[in-house]
């Protein structure tokens, strides 16, 4: 299914602008980052994967884990009506695509991957009505990246996890207080 999916990438790409040229070139590297992240997810979770673009990481993670929930968030149509062919194509029960934005969807989760959504602070403003009281993002951070003990309503946990010589998998562990 991996061979499969990178296929589509390949064949809608360019044509509907679905990641940067960097992903395109390092597509392995990501789709590998990617099952990384399946591990940490306790089973029968669901995931929010906000701002999915074309599907990295949420369709390695569906991939990887059937047992977990997977719910792509992608506010530009053309993206998100790929994640649905992907969805169709890869026969993936586990994945829904939201068509839209983020702050609109409503279903409570306490599991969340973001990966070019901006700054922590700005994510946390976007989600915090759907987030449970304690919930965890996962996320590919530069090896000097580091969370903040604190931030807005949240007290923060890191714990990390080495990917390449470049990046780790962080698993922010968030606590409303």
């Amino acid at each position: 299914m991996k061979q499969k999916y990178k296929a589509l990438v390949k064949q809608y790409s360019r044509a509907l602008d679905l990641f940067g040229p960097s992903v395109e070139i390092h597509f392995d590297m990501h789709m590998d980052s990617a099952e990384e992240y399946a591990k940490y997810i306790p089973e029968g979770e669901t995931l929010l994967d906000v701002g999915s673009g074309g599907g990295l990481p949420g369709i390695p993670i569906a991939l990887a884990r059937p047992d977990v929930q997977v719910v792509l968030c992608e506010i530009r149509q053309r993206r998100a009506s790929f994640l649905n062919i992907a969805r169709s194509q890869l026969g993936l029960a586990n994945v829904r695509v939201f068509a839209g934005d983020v702050r609109k969807f409503k279903e409570p989760v306490s599991w969340v991957t973001a990966q070019a959504v901006g700054d922590l602070d700005v994510l946390i403003k976007l989600i915090q009505h759907t987030v449970t009281e304690q919930w965890h993002l996962l996320s590919r951070r530069p090896k000097e990246w580091s969370a903040p003990k604190r931030l807005g309503p949240y007290s923060i946990q890191e714990e990390r996890h080495s990917l390449d010589e470049d990046a780790d998998l962080v698993v922010l562990h968030l606590t409303r207080v």
